[in-house]
């Protein structure tokens, strides 16, 4: 069972980091030391029933390879900041003011990054999770500072700012539910992986996580908005087959306790669970087009071809031709007459003179096509 929260002050700031401890409080790594708390400019909905969100970001990434050998997954880059923050920016966006994100032990960075790079005036909290054991134990992290309704999601997760509008809009107009889902559809062999639900009408009336016979053609993804009273199903959820305790689980003994979740619906989303899924994450962002800047001097001589984004501290020869649809990460070098398009070249990377790379991650020892 988790202890009861404690709180770290930062020095010589008003940066706070609250961690509710679960397996080993001993191993909290010393990075991880503050939270910001911090105030949002424009953009708000108005009448925000929800205005708080939950982030899972203590997952296993072991599908990621060589992405993640010297970083965790929450702190991937996305066009020059990190993935966790991503998710976040779209939800500040949709008018939440407050977070809880729960991290593993090795995520320190994390908190480093949003207690001194991000907006000032979001209360940001943290919860350690130094034993991943399923997303129930993660969210159970977050309890003692959930104070109303909130959404729950991924730190893996990306929609359209539509959808989140879309799927709190469907909660705030049913205030006798318990949840309200994000559905998308699938094909039976994505059920599969994924969660599968049943609907009858603007009712969702069974769930289950990666169901063998699917038996409906939509799946469920973890962007989730929750009453508070929700918390209450989270203790009797038995571990599944894969030995993980799932927020699935929890949704589906609500609903057979008599209480209704109904959904809202999307064709689209990006779910990062191959080294690929960077590549699309990152291209999304780009044509996007709000934060295709380039950061760093350039010889005269380059040729871009948007969207671009190539953040400070990058290295670029002569001559070299770069775009459409090129990220470079801060301490990448792209050598003379080289030429790139659709790809992200990580920091501490390098791309030879007269090079050709196009769809591929190139990171410190590794090509990824």
């Amino acid at each position: 069972m988790p202890g009861e929260p404690s709180c770290y002050n930062a020095p010589n700031s008003s940066i706070r980091l609250y961690l509710v401890f679960w397996g080993k409080p001993d191993r909290l790594p010393i990075a991880l030391t503050g939270f910001a708390s911090l105030d949002l400019g424009g953009g708000m909905r108005k009448d925000v029933v929800i205005e708080q969100a939950v982030i899972l970001a203590a997952g296993r990434s072991t599908r990621l390879g060589e992405l993640t050998q010297d970083r965790p997954k929450s702190m991937l880059p996305v066009l020059g900041k990190p993935m966790v923050v991503r998710v976040m920016d779209r939800l500040r966006e949709a008018g939440v003011r407050r977070f809880v994100v729960v991290v593993g032990e090795n995520e320190g960075a994390v908190a480093a990054y949003l207690s001194t790079s991000w907006y000032p005036g979001v209360d940001v909290k943290f919860a350690l999770q130094a034993i991943p054991t399923g997303t129930v134990d993660a969210l159970k992290l977050a309890v003692p500072y959930i104070t109303g309704a909130f959404l729950l999601t991924a730190v893996d997760n990306f929609t359209t700012l539509e959808h989140i509008h879309a799927l709190m809009d469907a909660f705030d107009a049913a205030p006798d539910h318990i949840a309200t889902l994000s559905l998308i559809p699938a094909e039976p062999d994505e059920i599969r992986t994924s969660s599968g639900v049943v609907i009858e009408g603007d009712l969702v009336v069974a769930i289950e996580e990666k169901p063998a016979e699917p038996q409906g053609s939509f799946a469920s993804f973890m962007f989730y908005a929750f009453a508070p009273r929700f918390v209450d199903y989270l203790a009797g959820v038995k571990p599944s087959a894969r030995g993980e305790r799932e927020i699935v689980s929890a949704i589906q003994a609500s609903i057979e306790d008599g209480h209704l979740v109904n959904y809202a619906t999307t064709d689209w989303r990006l779910h990062l669970t191959t080294e690929r899924d960077l590549l699309a994450i990152n291209r999304w962002f780009l044509e996007e087009d709000r934060d295709t800047h380039i950061l760093s001097e350039i010889p005269a001589s380059v040729h871009i071809t948007p969207p671009v984004r190539i953040d400070p501290n990058v290295t670029v020869g002569p001559s070299a031709r770069i775009g459409p649809n090129v990220y470079l990460e801060s301490g990448a070098t792209v050598g003379p007459r080289a030429v790139l398009q659709n790809s992200i070249v990580l920091t501490g990377a390098t791309i030879p003179a007269q090079q050709h790379c196009d769809r591929q991650i190139v990171a410190h020892n590794v090509r990824i096509s």
